[in-house]
């Protein structure tokens, strides 16, 4: 990942766009999600939209290290909580697919590229800042 260039971060909504396909294909059958479908696209659309002016914010005011982090950390912890309930229920979780091959790989990627250019304090910062992102959406579907 080229830290001083930003476009990198606008792989973040293409991989959620892929990974909401997936889920919508499956929705009806998520295990322990309480959501109708058009519940679940007007969240998604949302969460989208505040990725999309996050990255924009981001880029102008300078802080796409810290984006990243914020979103690395969220798909890596989102695909790993599609693996467990997979493995907890035995079947097939929507998302899980795009979880393992797309989300834990870019956040893994992302993560590692960006801990050893940043200042540890605003490094942890912005992984506390994902782990609070993805909390929230695992609530909220819950």
């Amino acid at each position: 990942m080229n830290e001083k260039s930003p476009r990198w971060l606008w792989l973040f909504p293409l991989a959620y766009l892929l990974h909401v396909i997936e889920e919508v294909t499956g929705v009806e059958g998520l295990h322990g999600i309480n959501l109708s479908l058009n519940v679940f696209l007007f969240l998604s659309t949302g969460a989208g939209l505040l990725m999309i002016c996050g990255i924009v914010l981001a880029q102008r005011f300078g802080f796409p290290q810290f984006m990243g982090v914020c979103l690395g950390t969220t798909v890596f912890l989102n695909g790993l909580v599609h693996i467990v309930k997979s493995l907890i229920h035995r079947d097939y979780d929507a998302g899980v697919i795009s979880g393992s091959v797309i989300f834990i790989p870019l956040g893994l990627a992302t993560l590692i590229s960006l801990r050893k250019s940043m200042r540890p304090r605003r490094y942890m910062l912005g992984v506390f800042i994902g782990i609070t992102i993805q909390t929230i959406a695992t609530i909220v579907a819950a």
